[in-house]
């Protein structure tokens, strides 16, 4: 292991930190304001909005890698209201926070072009230690004003004179405010009032504002270009030999070899052959296995990636890695094949869900990162690797957002029913409002029955969602289009 990255660990400038402070405190009590309401997707919004304009104004504005993070950040936070599926909701949380993570380690001083793969978990770890721990630089560096002694002097005497003022003073203001409040009911009641509030309310909103401004320094102050706040280690591969990542990389060969070759015994066996040794129909088999064939593939990249790291750069060593990595490549999408096929007859027998969708996204994702992996390390270019998947998450994650997947889910589900199959209208009824312009087009398609217990069902679940979300704060473009076609709830158009 080398030695730690040095970075010149100082207090920023008096009046940059002042700044900081200021804006800290701005943030803080916006955060306050715009994150309550329950689902805050418009406070959210506009939060993030207020936290990248405050870095903007008081970072360096020709950094263009910095001021490119800072957009990003703002533009992961538009999901929140182009978009109403809960299922989206983490993703584009976890985008937020990759993007408030890489800004920091831009203000760290390096670059995000060159990021390596061991670097995206430093890199969180640098924005969860900066922001906790940030915050006393700060508020140090206002304290470290370029003042003589005579003037240290006078304001510790002005501050003492305050204090003592305070203590004096509470006594008489207490003693007076509360006969007052025994002689006058309306004024008592006043009074009565603003002391719960100052006991209960009042607390909560200090506590979040405190927490939000300590956070807020911390990040404000790491986004700054050469202002590190803590030191993360580099860490050299150990420059181990082939052998010792060979057991591993040989045995996920050996394990996929198989797994996939009693794959095609019950391709060619069929339905016979499932239910003959396993008990199941296809449907129950699709059933089973496609989210940890998912899990699998992802681990198979994880392991190639830590092995490139692990092992020697010798020519042997990475000429026989080569070749087990373009092996397991070509296992992990024949595995994959495998898991689109189960998917589609899962679908085929059972319809598509909001989770069926985010499983295949992430499998898409998988593959688009194998694609990746096999361009760049297995050619010798494993610098261009973490760029690429980075450059593949933002895609996903936009796309996903730009597609409505619930939508997709209506519209697949619909066109089974039409077809004769089952419509879930307890499932369909727990979908966002993104669902809903999808589920009013199809209404006149859907059988009579159908449609009406849909209704029904859309009915109750409205009721809810306008009692959650009579807040300006949970705004959302979805929330904001179903309300414009009713004034009292969206409806269904079924067929007569």
């Amino acid at each position: 292991m080398t030695a730690p990255l040095r970075h010149p660990i100082a207090h920023p400038p008096h009046a940059l930190s002042r700044t900081i402070l200021g804006a800290a405190l701005i943030i803080a009590v916006a955060g306050d304001l715009l994150l309550r309401g329950g689902d805050p997707r418009l406070g959210f919004t506009l939060f993030i909005a207020i936290v990248t304009a405050g870095a903007f104004v008081i970072g360096d504005r020709t950094d263009r890698q910095r001021t490119l993070l800072l957009a990003g950040t703002f533009v992961a936070t538009l999901g929140f209201i182009l978009r109403d599926a809960q299922e989206l909701y983490p993703i584009d949380v976890l985008s937020v926070l990759c993007m408030g993570a890489l800004t920091v380690w831009r203000g760290s001083g390096r670059s995000v072009a060159r990021l390596a793969m061991l670097d995206a978990p430093k890199a969180a770890i640098l924005a969860a230690l900066t922001a906790i721990a940030g915050a006393p630089d700060v508020i140090r560096g206002v304290g470290h004003a370029d003042a003589d002694e005579a003037e240290r002097a006078e304001r510790a005497r002005r501050s003492r004179a305050l204090a003592i003022g305070v203590a004096l003073a509470l006594p008489p203001l207490l003693l007076v405010m509360a006969l007052l409040s025994s002689a006058d009911s309306v004024f008592g009641s006043f009074v009565s009032t603003v002391g719960d509030f100052l006991a209960k309310d009042a607390v909560q909103h200090v506590v979040v504002i405190l927490a939000l401004a300590w956070l807020s320094m911390g990040w404000l102050s790491g986004s700054l270009r050469g202002s590190a706040i803590v030191e993360i280690p580099d860490v050299d591969s150990p420059g181990l030999p082939f052998a010792s990542a060979s057991i591993g990389l040989y045995g996920l060969v050996v394990l996929l070899a198989l797994f996939l070759g009693l794959q095609l015994r019950v391709l060619f066996g069929g339905a016979a052959y499932l239910s003959a040794t396993a008990g199941l129909t296809v449907a129950e088999y699709a059933r089973q296995g496609f989210f940890q064939l998912v899990v699998v593939a992802g681990i198979v990249l994880v392991t190639l990636v830590v092995a490139d790291w692990l092992v020697a750069r010798t020519d042997d060593a990475i000429r026989r890695y080569r070749a087990a990595g373009i092996v397991l490549v070509g296992l992990v999408l024949a595995l994959l094949v495998s898991a689109v096929v189960r998917m589609w007859l899962y679908v085929s027998s059972f319809g598509l869900t909001m989770d069926r969708v985010v499983a295949t996204a992430i499998m898409a994702w998988v593959v688009a990162a194998l694609v990746a992996f096999a361009a760049t390390i297995l050619r010798g270019r494993g610098e261009r690797l973490a760029p690429a998947l980075l450059g593949i998450t933002i895609g996903c994650v936009a796309l996903f957002n730009a597609v409505n997947p619930e939508a997709i889910v209506v519209r697949t589900n619909v066109a089974r029913a039409v077809a004769g199959a089952e419509f879930d209208a307890a499932y369909h009824a727990t979908l966002s409002l993104d669902a809903f312009p999808a589920l009013r087009a199809a209404a006149p398609t859907l059988a009579a029955k159908d449609c009406a217990a849909l209704s029904e069902r859309l009915a109750t679940a409205w009721a809810a969602r306008r009692v959650a979300r009579d807040d300006w704060r949970t705004w959302s473009l979805p929330y904001a289009r179903a309300t414009s076609a009713s004034a009292e709830e969206p409806t269904l158009s079924c067929a007569r």
